[in-house]
């Protein structure tokens, strides 16, 4: 019976709680990996290779023949992982896609929605993770659904308080040179007059 659940995590721990929910559940494997930023796809990728994980990474650089690839090795089971970007995975085929994870939390419902109705109709599972205090699109989901997403906790994993919130460094290089001053201080020139020629 397809399920789908969320796990309410904050930012810092997410890759430590996928680490551990594939060292206890390896039948989530193959299972595909959904963020939404480029970077974070790529770094995620190689953390899980440097794991000695199976994995391969899509997103909207890669070129189209490559991401096919990638997409046909793990429905054949050739990956245990494959990590791709939100934008990219809605012009996919996920046909055949059992498995799947929000590390971000899809900003659109209709994502959701999409998604969660493949997983059903492939008997399979999608999870989410999702900072503890919600968001707008956690909510505008279960709008849609007509219901709360089930929420769940991993089993012996060591949950970690909201991190205290860090203000951004600012710039306290001083700047060279003298400041300048207003507009309305300013001397004017001293132009000398021109004067037609006679």
């Amino acid at each position: 019976m397809a399920t789908h659940a969320l796990y309410e995590v904050y930012d810092p721990q997410k890759n430590d709680l996928l680490s551990h929910l594939l060292m206890h559940q390896p039948e989530l494997m193959p299972l595909l990996v959904i963020l939404r930023s480029r970077e974070a796809v790529h770094a995620l990728a190689a953390e899980l290779a440097a794991a000695g994980l199976k994995v391969d990474s899509v997103h909207g650089k890669k070129k189209p023949e490559l991401v096919e690839r990638a997409l046909l090795d793990f429905k054949a089971g050739g990956l245990e992982l494959l990590v791709a970007t939100d934008a990219l995975i809605r012009n996919l085929d996920l046909s055949g896609v059992r498995h799947m994870l929000h590390i971000d939390f899809p900003e659109l419902w209709q994502d959701y929605q999409d998604r969660w109705q493949l997983v059903q109709a492939e008997d399979g599972v999608l999870l989410s993770f999702s900072t503890p205090d919600g968001s707008g699109a956690l909510k505008a989901v279960e709008e849609v659904l007509g219901g709360e997403i089930p929420r769940t906790k991993a089993e012996g994993f060591l949950y970690e308080g909201k991190p205290p919130r860090q203000n951004p460094a600012r710039n306290k290089t001083p700047k060279r040179g003298e400041r300048s001053k207003p507009l309305q201080h300013k001397k004017k020139k001293w132009k000398p007059k021109k004067y037609g020629r006679h």
